[in-house]
């Protein structure tokens, strides 16, 4: 008679060897499983099962772990709303700063608003409006900083019209009287061809750290849009002259 063979595979060695001190020492050394697999523990307990001292109170171990999630979700939900705010406020002062632009009446006023006004609006300290040397002639005009050629360009821009630096050097020819003032700057670049100049306006904080490069540009951008707009209209209504 042949010998009827069994379909099974066979036992390996780690099926062999496995018992309650192998699961016991493999859980200790993998403490995470559980903790990922939590319905593993629930199924296996019993409500009768689980009325033993020696079980592990289901109850208490899962109200634990949702208590930690729920903490864990309440921080974020936290930094969500911090940072929605922030940004809902940053937006509301760059819309009024726009808004103080537009109602200006010369090239002189729009430079006072800009340098002397904005500084309240964007809670910053100084904002100067820096143009190289060229062909067109500007008044003198407080907050207007006028630059040597070529001087725009020696800042670190890497590619982008917008550096943010946590920590400014000391510059009387950005930022004028008020140099001392500044610990952190923003400058942005303008383009506004009827200057045939390199412009920009530099805004300054005197608080180390309030710009860096993490920060998003893109209501600084719209500014900028919106600033560079603004004098290049002025300049082709007005003889600066």
């Amino acid at each position: 008679m042949v010998k009827e063979t069994s379909n099974k595979p066979p036992k390996t060695n780690a099926v062999a060897t496995l018992n309650e001190d192998a699961v016991r020492t493999w859980l200790g050394e993998h403490p995470e499983f559980l903790e990922n697999n939590v319905e593993l523990i629930a199924d296996a307990l019993s409500p009768k099962r689980a009325s033993d001292e020696a079980v592990v109170d289901m109850q208490s171990f899962l109200v634990e772990r949702l208590q930690n999630q729920v903490k864990g979700l309440k921080s974020l939900q936290g930094e969500l709303v911090s940072a929605a705010r922030t940004n809902l406020h940053t937006q509301e002062m760059v819309h009024n700063s726009v808004k103080a632009i537009l109602s200006a009446t010369s090239i002189s006023h729009f430079v006072h608003i800009l340098t002397q006004d904005l500084p309240e609006y964007l809670d910053v300290d100084v904002i100067t409006l820096c143009i190289e040397d060229g062909p067109i002639p500007l008044p003198p005009m407080t907050g207007l900083q006028r630059l040597k050629t070529g001087n725009i360009n020696k800042a670190n821009w890497n590619n982008k019209n917008i550096l943010m630096r946590p920590s400014a050097p000391k510059s009387k020819a950005v930022f004028g009287p008020a140099m001392d003032l500044v610990a952190s700057d923003a400058l942005i670049k303008l383009d506004v061809p009827l200057l045939n100049a390199e412009a920009m306006v530099a805004i300054g904080s005197r608080q180390l750290g309030h710009f860096h490069a993490e920060q998003a540009t893109d209501l600084l951008s719209f500014l900028a849009t919106c600033i560079q707009s603004c004098l290049q209209m002025w300049l082709e209504k007005t003889d600066p002259a």
